[in-house]
């Protein structure tokens, strides 16, 4: 048997993106976040352990954290294994591990159409900005207008369709029978304006060298001239930016499927990391996991695409709706509840 060690403390206290009351030093809730990983450590005795959290906390907690783990920390992007720029850090006693090769996977590559129109990434270097749990939150203030935390922007162009060469047909003094669309697309066909569905979800936005005015005030943004709707990504594509299947947060609502997926880790990276971690071990081996603030089971879902078919799963989670997401994948999981339920001094599996 091969006991595993996940966790990922909530990274809220310690973030670049947190305006208030940013915790910098080893103490405070998001230290405390972190001592139940610590505890877990001690009281479980993992085979191998892998602990996650963003690259913006400071300094001297990432130092401190290197040190209680005893291991040094691997600085890991997901754009080398998604379409998404997302800077985290890896704390593992499995050795040496290479970064993950390059899969070049662009922002376009992920994109679906949501209004017939072929969908546009405003990314000047074709990768999504790093995923968060508020972007259900995103409208035209943080994808265009927000000068200091801008967010990925998806585009779907409107104009016109079905003209012949770019030109309409010749105007006509019976233009006006020409509404039923037989005679419409008949011998004598007249020119039909098929407009995306998208027109009529929401506001067209008009881009002028390279910019979008707003309330006044122009906003540069990396799209061609044209008209546009312009949206946040779907579920579906925020899925594929974690690298998980395109169905993965279907028991929830959007809301809670955004935050979820936000919160949570790029799946290719952990099976990356996992996949030098258990190198040689029998695929049917029996894999006891304990995992601390587990998400939405990506470490579940990880062992998983691994091949791993003997996994006893426990995991430590509150959120109503990340646990019914990874549940929906894996009813197997074996819920545990409050992380610092590990301090019980009768604590056991």
């Amino acid at each position: 048997m091969i006991k595993l060690l996940f966790g990922g403390s909530p990274c809220t206290h310690w973030s670049i993106a947190q305006n208030k009351a940013r915790e910098t030093e080893p103490e405070g809730i998001g230290w405390e976040l972190f001592k139940n990983y610590l505890i877990a450590k001690e009281k479980f005795k993992p085979d191998f352990f892998l602990y996650e959290n963003n690259k913006s906390a400071a300094d001297a907690i990432k130092r401190r954290i290197s040190e209680e783990l005893g291991v040094p920390l691997q600085y890991i992007n997901s754009a080398l294994v998604s379409a998404q720029n997302r800077w985290r850090f890896y704390a593992h006693n499995a050795g040496d591990i290479p970064q993950p090769d390059d899969r070049g996977i662009m922002l376009d590559d992920i994109l679906e159409s949501v209004s017939g129109a072929e969908p546009i990434a405003a990314s000047k270097n074709g990768k999504a900005k790093c995923l968060r749990a508020t972007c259900y939150k995103d409208g035209m203030r943080n994808l265009i207008c927000n000068t200091v935390d801008r967010r990925t922007c998806v585009a779907e162009r409107v104009y016109p369709l079905g003209t012949m060469g770019g030109k309409a047909y010749c105007l006509t003094s019976n233009y006006s029978k020409g509404s039923n669309i037989g005679q419409t697309l008949g011998h004598h066909k007249r020119t039909l304006v098929a407009e995306p569905a998208a027109r009529q979800r929401g506001k067209v936005w008009e881009v002028h060298d390279g910019a979008i005015t707003y309330n006044g005030v122009e906003y540069p943004v990396d799209l061609p001239d044209g008209s546009y709707i312009i949206r946040k990504m779907t579920v579906t594509e925020c899925c594929r930016l974690q690298t998980l299947p395109d169905d993965y947060c279907r028991a929830e609502k959007k809301t809670h499927a955004y935050k979820g997926l936000g919160n949570g880790w790029t799946a290719e990276v952990i099976a990356h990391i996992l996949g030098y971690m258990l190198a040689g071990v029998p695929k049917d081996e029996e894999i006891l996991v304990l995992s601390m603030y587990d998400g939405i089971g990506t470490g579940r879902y990880c062992l998983k695409r691994l091949g791993f078919t003997n996994v006893r799963y426990y995991a430590y989670e509150i959120d109503e709706h990340a646990i019914n997401i990874a549940m929906s994948n894996f009813p197997d999981i074996i819920q545990r509840g409050d992380a610092f339920a590990i301090r019980g001094e009768e604590w056991t599996l």
